[in-house]
């Protein structure tokens, strides 16, 4: 049965059929929605009725780009925002559906770093700069401290001599600005200010604002506040969330800090702080997916509670443990003089920190030595004989058991962290481990001594095989104090947003969860309880450690057995989800310049400057109409149907630009170029143009998003070309069309 191009994206895309402008949308919200509410699918319509009242009072018209769409989130878990939102995109909408962006002055919103009894750190970001000060008090309506200007470190990122760049950031170029310290690749024009308040009491809520000289910046709000930590050794309630492998930018992040959000609010007790365990910022750590899939996502965090940070492979591709230099290390502030606590590190690539009666130590699994004679262990065993803490918490990226996305019986990194790292931290008494990379969450039993290079076993390593839930076999138990040896739990977070999977199952594993979700800790005097938080805000699995007198350890020779892990049957491989905060740089439905029934020689087709003056101009969607296009005109002369067609785009500046998409209906196989270089290929096998090879038959049908690849080689300022290759899988073929439509994720 013939495929038709039109009514798959019809459903999400109505411009195709009621082809009116988003201009013309805004001025309907504007007056009176009902008309166009008849019009619209059926089972979008209750969804978007009920959200409009919010569109309409945050709707602003800019004529460059459309309609830009603010303040949904709130709206978005109710009304299934994921479905509508993908509509509106396609007319040419931006929509922020995940996201807090940020406004002007900012390019990135103020956020908490590094804290301790008596001093915090707020960072923020601006395009140019600006006159930066921050006031504090304890009251929000009344901020009469200021930090000294001496306190705020200036950073900046103002290119090289030589690179082009915009008239507005050449002026920039002044010899004060360049005495700046460098962001390492920030985009051009970008300012970053880095206030430390001081003279603070501990365990004290304190509310800031950051100003523009006199100008306020941020809102006069409960929310811009932050909380001292205690004087170490303090015993109350603490509270931290972990979470790792989450900076997709897409809805399972979304819903896993939202699910997180609403199991706080509904308990009554807010976070101290949060951890996160790496891969915060996919896929490889640059300044402009921290933006967008980090400090975007997670301001409403942010703004009010300080995240301690472990560095992951994602970000390893742009940052270097070494040197201390890249996105990661640019975007937060860590101890390294021993400010918050623990021993000095010299180097943000691990530190410690202490909080109440509680030590943390982050470590970087990802690029240093791991080895007793390397200088991150040496500091290791040092930093642990001088803490005196009734808690031992470590945490990094890389987890010494697991069998989910990646298995630790096989990989060298996780083998090496086992067998180099974990002796030293039990002998230090570690009460629990956090840790990341393999997307999926495992907890363990009670565990002491599998350092194994080999297969991971169970046996005489289990110190105690209930299931440590206080509601079931009960806690389990530890002595009081740092004691070596005496047990620790291990927690695999990496299921927080990326996607999941699962090769089997850890034999020291006593829960193992496909699902994402975070980790909630509370630790109050000598009870830990941990919590698995789903992106529903469910609680799917609880434990707990009790640490008093001094109980008896005892290794377990057939301990507890997980039951035999039967991977489920291979089905169709889902479809890449697309981001939820975009702008539509060419909508579904556009003008483009077209060829059929003929290759075009070379590549040359879609680079800048191409002569398309004998090509056809013609609206999307394209469709075959048993293997004819544009109203009658041949299939290739080679026999089997292709079709090429390219547009021009502009994007002002392109190092803002995190991710390129296009939301496309297609049929079978398409090659993607930017400016001339491939940039994503599906279901072709080999070569392009006349010589492409094994193009398969497209199984499944419908838009979906396809990622582009390696725009920040081949994305430039100013007018870009996007050339779009389709063929068919076989001469006969009447299922072959197009209908594309490009996404910016910024």
């Amino acid at each position: 049965m013939k495929k038709n191009f039109t009514r798959p994206i019809a459903q999400q895309d109505r411009a195709t059929v009621l082809k009116f402008q988003a201009a013309h949308f805004a001025r309907a919200l504007q007056l009176d929605w009902s008309y166009w509410l008849r019009l619209l699918p059926q089972g979008l319509r209750g969804s978007l009725d009920a959200i409009l009242s919010t569109v309409r009072s945050s709707l602003t018209t800019h004529p460059a780009r459309g309609v830009t769409l603010q303040s949904l989130s709130s709206q978005q878990k109710r009304s299934g925002l994921g479905q509508w939102a993908q509509w509106l995109g396609l007319l040419g909408v931006s929509v922020s559906a995940l996201a807090e962006n940020p406004h002007r002055p900012f390019t990135r919103l103020p956020y908490l770093q590094g804290s301790s009894p008596t001093q915090i750190h707020v960072l923020w970001r601006t395009e140019g700069p600006i006159q930066p000060v921050v006031r504090w008090g304890t009251q929000p309506d009344r901020l009469d401290q200021t930090v000294p200007l001496a306190a705020i470190v200036t950073r900046a990122s103002l290119g090289t001599n030589g690179q082009p760049m915009l008239p507005q950031w050449l002026s920039l170029r002044t010899p004060e600005n360049l005495s700046l310290p460098k962001l390492h690749s920030a985009p051009i024009g970008t300012f970053q200010y880095e206030a430390a308040i001081d003279g603070l009491s501990p365990d004290t809520v304190y509310y800031y604002g950051v100003f523009n000289g006199s100008e306020r910046l941020t809102a006069e709000s409960p929310e811009q506040r932050f909380q001292t930590q205690p004087q170490p050794g303090t015993v109350r309630p603490y509270r931290f969330w972990v979470l790792g492998d989450s900076g997709t930018g897409r809805e399972a992040q979304r819903a896993v800090h939202e699910g997180m959000r609403a199991w706080v609010k509904q308990d009554g007790r807010p976070l101290d702080f949060w951890i996160h365990v790496g891969d915060m910022a996919y896929g490889t750590g640059r300044d402009v997916e921290f933006q967008s899939r980090f400090f975007e996502s997670y301001q409403t965090t942010l703004r009010n509670s300080v995240c301690w940070p472990a560095m992951g492979n994602h970000e390893g591709h742009t940052s270097k443990g070494s040197t201390g230099i890249g996105p990661y290390y640019d975007a937060y502030w860590v101890p390294t003089r021993a400010e918050s606590g623990g021993l000095a590190s010299g180097t943000e690539a691990y530190y410690s920190f202490d909080h109440g009666n509680i030590h943390f130590i982050c470590l970087d699994s990802h690029d240093l030595d791991r080895k007793p004679s390397g200088a991150m262990a040496k500091w290791l065993k040092a930093d642990l004989e001088k803490a005196k803490a009734e808690w031992l918490i470590a945490f990094w990226h890389h987890p010494p058991y697991t069998k989910g996305s990646h298995d630790s019986d096989k990989e060298a990194d996780l083998i090496e962290v086992r067998h180099h790292l974990l002796p030293i931290l039990e002998s230090g008494g570690v009460d629990l481990v956090l840790t990341g990379h393999s997307h999926i969450y495992e907890r363990s039993m009670l565990l002491d001594g599998a350092y194994s290079t080999n297969a991971t076993v169970a046996e005489n390593f289990i110190l105690d095989d209930g299931d440590g839930d206080p509601r079931g076999d009960g806690a389990y138990l530890k002595g009081a104090g740092l004691r070596p040896h005496e047990g620790a739990v291990q927690v695999v977070a990496g299921h927080s947003g990326a996607s999941l999977g699962r090769v089997g199952t850890s034999p020291v594993m006593r829960r193992t969860l496909v699902e994402h979700g975070s980790v909630l800790v509370d630790v109050e005097g000598d009870t830990l309880v941990g919590r698995m938080i789903n992106r529903e805000g469910v609680e799917r699995d609880r434990f707990s450690l009790v640490k008093r007198g001094a109980p008896m350890v005892r290794r377990l020779s057939l301990p507890w057995q997980p039951p035999e892990y039967k991977a489920p049957d291979k089905s169709s491989k889902s479809p890449y989800p697309p981001p939820l905060d975009y702008q539509v740089l060419i909508p579904a439905g556009a003008e483009w310049k077209a060829l059929s029934g003929a290759h075009p020689q070379g590549s040359s087709w879609s680079r800048p400057g191409f002569d398309d003056a004998s090509w056809l101009r013609a609206k999307a969607p394209f469709d075959s109409g048993r293997g004819r296009l544009f109203g009658g005109e041949r299939a290739s002369k080679e026999g089997r149907p292709s079709l090429y067609v390219r547009r021009e785009f502009t994007v002002s500046q392109a190092d803002r630009a995190t991710e390129l998409g296009l939301w496309v209906d297609y049929a079978d196989g398409i090659i993607v170029h930017l400016n001339g270089q491939e940039v994503a290929r599906v279901n072709v096998g080999r070569s392009s143009g006349r010589n492409a090879q094994g193009v398969k038959q497209r199984e499944d049908s419908g838009a979906v998003y396809v990622p582009l690849g390696s725009i920040a080689r081949f994305l430039v300022d100013g007018v870009n070309v996007l050339g779009i290759e389709c063929h068919a899988h076989s001469e006969g073929s009447i299922d072959f069309g197009l209908n594309p439509a490009l996404w910016m994720e910024d």
